[in-house]
């Protein structure tokens, strides 16, 4: 599975919520769901997926579910960075939790998309 991360702020993001609702309310077919995570700017995005946080998510999606601490044993860092960073990539939507807790990152490829035009 694949996520692709975009920047789009709350305006445009409601903007395209309203308009598929639309659609609906009109009977059109509802449009395929997209796997996506969007911020709100480039320089968000760039705070988010640091270097080491983009290990550790190639490193999670490698090993499939872990706590933290055995994450942070693979990466041989300090569990309260590890544990930091992962705070941070799943409210970001970027790693979810299984049903025992552990965290796993599902995607096999990130996409950014950085549109060059207004």
């Amino acid at each position: 599975m694949n996520n692709t991360i975009a920047i789009q702020g709350k305006q445009e993001f409601f903007k395209e919520l309203e308009r598929d609702w639309m659609a609906i309310d009109k009977g059109e077919k509802a449009p395929e769901p997209i796997h996506r995570v969007y911020f709100e700017s480039a320089e968000v995005l760039s705070r988010v997926i640091t270097r080491q946080r983009h290990n550790l998510l190639k490193v999670l999606h490698a090993n499939g579910s872990l706590t933290v601490r055995a994450l942070a044993a693979l990466l041989a860092r300090d569990y309260k960075n590890v544990y930091e960073d992962v705070k941070i990539l799943e409210e970001s939507g970027l790693i979810e939790r299984d049903s025992k807790n552990h965290i796993l990152a599902p995607y096999e490829k990130l996409t950014i998309e950085l549109q060059l035009t207004a």
